[in-house]
């Protein structure tokens, strides 16, 4: 009986689905699941509806909610980390000072100085659990679902638990939209992506051997007419050859180009605190939901997602080989990019582990946009570990879309205002 544990396990919507798909294996059915988080009554919520999917499906598992996290990591084979540190009000925070300086983020939750300021609150928490894990079960597999996915990971990583990876949705989830433009069934399409999580793009896109780009540039006016928003990431294609593999909104806080000032926003029909506007109100719903279907009054879906988690551990417990996009460490995956950083490559999985697979030289003009926030990633991570506030500052210097729009002086006005907001996570930093 394999133990799976989830830290931030308050995030009812994401364990149901998660457990839903676990469940579908049958070699899963009986998993010992163990919930931690901080708030007790999140985690409870999150219990029972566990236990109503149990129940429901007469089964096996085993399901248990705490705040200890040290309890819930004890003899864990597999440890799911799905926290946001600080919750909706930091977010919210992360996104409103710095547009008072004039920098305007799209979501903020992975690059610049909201995403800087995640990695500065989560970092004491990721530490944690390395050590932790060090003690009560270092065999343990990991899987980094929270943001800022590339530093938590880094984190992690340099805290010494090999056994990591991220894993996000946007390169499963981005290809099955070019197939819709293109009017192609999502199956047809054979891809390699590769990058950093949420700069990554898709270097071969093909059915039946035939480049999909000059039908996917062919599309591009007709699609705009349609979808004015996605002009970031037909921008992007067209002047950098390749589409990336990040929604438009999101995809447009990246780079220097998109959000210098209102007027930009607008002409690129891109939205300010987009991600923090809609997981609110996406929040409240998903909360409502799993409240109804707790007590009966809506069914739950037992239609398995798209995640890649579940299957990730059905294929480590039985050695079904699968392929799947994972935060790792370069260590020579993408030749031109630095061997520290955290990249998104192909990862096989079979009951050997996670082999990650070796991508080589991505085109030039790629690796260039990816370079500067590898730098942030860096120094963000170095900063936080070592809780040195210049480093931190720093790394928001090389934001590339801050840069673009503020001074230096400005910058560390910036810098010093979030420090202020934050300052019950960094009470005791030089």
């Amino acid at each position: 009986m394999k133990k799976v544990t989830f830290i931030g396990g308050g995030s009812a919507k994401f364990v149901r689905e998660l457990v839903v798909d676990m469940f579908h294996f049958p070699e899963l059915q009986d998993c010992r699941i163990s919930l931690m988080d901080i708030d007790g009554p999140r985690a409870q919520r999150s219990e029972k509806i566990v236990r109503k999917i149990i129940a429901d499906r007469k089964l096996p598992a085993t399901v248990e909610s705490t705040t200890d996290q040290r309890h819930a990591l004890e003899g864990a084979d597999y440890v799911v980390i799905t926290i946001m540190v600080g919750g909706f009000e930091s977010y919210r925070l992360d996104y409103e000072v710095p547009a008072k300086y004039g920098v305007l983020q799209g979501v903020s939750d992975t690059i610049g100085p909201g995403g800087v300021f995640r990695i500065v609150r989560t970092s004491p928490v990721l530490q944690q659990i390395a050590a932790n894990l060090r003690q009560v079960a270092p065999d343990a597999q990991v899987l980094n679902y929270a943001n800022p996915m590339a530093m938590n990971t880094w984190t992690l990583l340099t805290c010494g638990h090999q056994r990591t990876v991220g894993l996000c949705h946007s390169i499963q989830g981005c290809y099955a939209g070019i197939a819709k433009t293109l009017g192609i069934d999502p199956a047809e399409i054979n891809y390699t992506a590769a990058g950093i999580n949420h700069v990554d793009f898709y270097i071969r896109l093909e059915r039946n051997g035939q480049d999909l780009y000059p039908l996917l540039k062919a599309a591009a006016e007709e699609e705009l007419k349609k979808h004015p928003d996605e002009k970031p990431r037909f921008e992007l294609l067209e002047y950098l050859g390749h589409f990336p593999a990040e929604g438009p909104c999101h995809q447009s806080e990246y780079y220097p180009w998109f959000r210098k000032n209102q007027q930009t926003i607008d002409q690129y029909s891109t939205q300010n605190a987009w991600g923090y506007h809609i997981d609110m109100k996406m929040n409240e719903q998903k909360i409502a939901d799993i409240e109804d279907q707790i007590a009966g009054r809506k069914p739950i879906s037992y239609t398995p997602s798209e995640e890649y988690g579940a299957k990730i551990i059905h294929s480590l417990e039985t050695g079904q080989l699968r392929l799947f996009y994972g935060n790792v460490r370069n260590e020579g995956l993408i030749d031109n990019l630095p061997r520290e950083a955290v990249v998104e490559v192909p990862c096989a999985v079979d009951k050997n582990g996670i082999q990650p697979v070796k991508v080589g030289n991505i085109p030039p003009q790629l690796a260039a946009v990816m370079r500067p926030h590898i730098s942030v990633h860096e120094l963000a991570v170095q900063g936080a570990l070592t809780k040195n506030r210049r480093l931190i500052e720093q790394a928001v210097m090389m934001d590339p879309l801050t840069g673009a729009i503020l001074t230096l002086p400005k910058i560390r006005a910036m810098v010093k205002e979030m420090f202020e907001i934050n300052k019950d996570y960094v009470a005791d930093w030089k």
